[in-house]
């Protein structure tokens, strides 16, 4: 019997092994064959059969790019993403302490709201409009302001629910004991638990940073001009009426998937293990 366990065990192994092997192929494919695409000369990009290897790699379809103050836009994404970022942390770590630690009016109901809210992470279409007309009433649009201002609101349930799993993995009685050596509670929210969350912050930072980084829809309506694109909407801007500049689009869409890929490369665990810490503390 424990033979055969054995067995079955290692063949499942090698079974999901392969299969996660092939999944990951399937999806680096098109990763692999845009980069590759962006080196290569438009006569090249044009040849049948495709070539794959057999090309001199060239650079000109980056400079095209950088040429045309692409590069502003890669900092406005950054921009945007780090504002959006450390507002959200800051504001979802205080709402998740007063979630996990605090009994107030309506905290059930607020709750709710905060779990029927975590869709927005991903941005939402149906709000789009209202949420436009809503902001563009306050002269709210078309500011530096304004995309980081969308994705911290849209983030925050997400990051709250994160951090409201992030402080309960923290023993109260630690709190206590802290209180009782003296400590008051600025201390404790300020400097006791940041170090002790540092997982569900980490989860929350990495989810907003790649849903401002990858959002498209909702920056080509709250915002215009140049001075205000973001890297995706750049993109776009290769996909003409007269066809798709395949070179220059292609090495603009490796600009906008290498932070994603050393982001999943270098601090996915962190990603992993905040959102497990949520799925089980939750």
């Amino acid at each position: 019997m424990d033979t055969n366990r054995r067995r079955h065990k290692t063949a499942a192994r090698i079974g999901e092994a392969v299969f996660l092997l092939v999944f990951g192929i399937i999806n680096l494919i098109p990763i692999f064959w845009g980069m590759v695409t962006s080196l290569k000369t438009t006569r090249d990009i044009n040849s049948f059969p495709p070539k794959v290897f057999n090309f001199t790699p060239t650079l000109e379809h980056y400079q095209t790019v950088l040429s045309t103050g692409f590069f502003q836009t890669i900092v406005n994404s950054a921009l945007y993403a780090v504002i959006a970022i450390v507002a959200g942390v800051v504001v979802g770590y205080l709402a998740g302490y007063g979630f996990a630690r605090r009994d107030f009016p309506l905290k059930k109901l607020a709750f709710f709201i905060v779990v029927v809210g975590i869709p927005l992470s991903g941005g939402s279409s149906v709000l789009l409009i209202p949420n436009y007309m809503y902001m563009m009433n306050l002269s709210l649009t078309n500011h530096w302001y304004t995309m980081p201002l969308i994705y911290t609101a849209y983030n925050l349930p997400m990051t709250i629910w994160l951090m409201i799993s992030g402080v309960k993995s923290v023993p109260l009685e630690l709190e206590e004991a802290a209180r009782i050596d003296g400590a008051k509670q600025k201390y404790i929210v300020c400097k006791l638990l940041p170090p002790l969350v540092k997982p569900s912050a980490a989860a929350a930072a990495l989810l907003i940073f790649i849903n401002a980084w990858n959002d498209y829809i909702t920056a080509s309506v709250m915002v215009t001009g140049q001075e205000r694109k973001n890297i995706q909407m750049a993109i776009y801007d290769y996909m003409g009426f007269f066809g798709m500049e395949w070179g220059p689009l292609t090495a603009a869409a490796s600009f906008a998937i290498i932070p994603i890929l050393l982001v999943f490369t270098f601090l996915g665990k962190q990603l992993v293990s905040g959102l497990t810490a949520g799925a089980v503390k939750g």
